[in-house]
């Protein structure tokens, strides 16, 4: 990949030879297009029908957290998108086209950083409640007791979610969530964000955690 600056003469778009171009925040990006036998487009192998399937199935799950994504990539997304960004741990380490379901939610990451997250950090249900807590690190690095707490609830067989950006404060130590009539018949997977405006324009995040099925 290359980012062609402003400054540029030309600034081409879409594919162009083996290469494309697109625009990205403000930039044009250049990326260099797969090659291969023109037989394996119309006649793939075993191997490319499974990458093909892993790229539709992945992007289709990940296609409804858009919003949630960008938020959690956002000091990346100079580099790609933030759907881009999660798609990478999912293809590599969380997909297994022999497993039922293929996409392990475990090895979704939706958030991107240098924040200390949570310590200890757990997750119970009692019927219409889900309480998150975690243990007092708000000394630790660049850890500080007023962080925002951001909680995703992602049910990926229905294609919902609920992002709660900022429900708490590190200092809270806890957290509690209320399930609606329509929300609570529903399994939950649940990831947990700590984050911090360090600037007008600089957002301090932690990696995000996956707190298991609820």
């Amino acid at each position: 990949m290359a980012t062609i600056s402003d400054s540029s003469i030309i600034q081409p778009q879409g594919k162009v030879g083996r290469f494309t171009f697109y625009q990205l925040n403000g930039k044009t990006i250049m990326r260099s297009l797969p090659s291969g036998p023109h037989k394996n487009k119309t006649h793939p192998s075993a191997l490319q029908k499974i990458y093909r399937t892993r790229l539709k199935e992945i992007n289709a799950y990940l296609r409804p957290l858009k919003r949630v994504l960008d938020f959690g990539y956002q000091n990346f997304l100079d580099q790609k998108t933030g759907v881009n960004w999660a798609h990478t741990d999912l293809a590599t380490k969380g997909y297994n086209h022999q497993a039922n379901p293929r996409i392990n939610p475990a090895y979704l990451q939706i958030s991107k950083g240098s924040l200390v997250g949570a310590g200890d950090a757990s997750a119970n249900r009692e019927g219409d409640e889900i309480r998150i807590s975690w243990s007092d690190n708000s000394w630790e690095a660049n850890a500080n007791p007023r962080d925002q707490v951001a909680v995703l609830l992602h049910q990926p067989e229905v294609q919902r979610h609920l992002w709660l950006q900022e429900i708490a404060k590190r200092e809270d130590l806890s957290l509690a969530i209320s399930l609606d009539s329509t929300n609570q018949e529903l399994e939950w997977e649940l990831y947990l964000v700590f984050h911090r405006t360090q600037s007008q324009k600089k957002l301090l995040i932690s990696d995000s955690q996956y707190l298991g099925r609820r």
